[in-house]
């Protein structure tokens, strides 16, 4: 996989939640290993770590992250967001409270920079304000 920069590795991340949770609503197992290394065409042992991290962190705390999410959704519930949406805000979530690697304002650039580039129009608007909301800085 070589040395990625770290624009690429959230959109790989993307990408890989984004099919992560459409696999997990139509019931198919998810094999970590083997779904990022087809996708990525490289062994496991030699993608990147923090790509790695950062999906095992959403992948393991997902409810939890939904959970954190869902109030912050007016008249909305989680499932009715589209997938990229939802992989953002999941992606989001999982950077801030489980890597702590990023401040507020970075995470929530991240995923306005992804949100214009893969979403519908506005989308980054609303994605910007649930992360406003939901992110704190300790």
């Amino acid at each position: 996989m070589g040395n990625i920069s770290r624009n690429q590795v959230n959109e790989v991340a993307l990408e890989m939640m984004y099919s992560f949770l459409i696999m997990q609503d139509l019931g198919l197992t998810i094999n970590f290993e083997e779904s990022l290394s087809s996708f990525l065409e490289t062994p496991f042992k030699e993608i990147d770590d923090y790509l790695k991290l950062l999906l095992v962190k959403a992948l393991k705390n997902e409810n939890e992250i939904v959970e954190i999410i869902t109030p912050h959704l007016k008249n909305w519930t989680f499932k009715r967001l589209n997938y990229v949406v939802q992989a953002i805000l999941i992606l989001s979530v999982a950077n801030y409270k489980y890597i702590k690697d990023n401040e507020k304002a970075v995470v929530i650039n991240i995923a306005v920079k992804l949100a214009k580039k893969y979403c519908d129009y506005k989308d980054y608007k609303f994605i910007n304000g649930i992360l406003d909301n939901i992110l704190q800085d300790d």
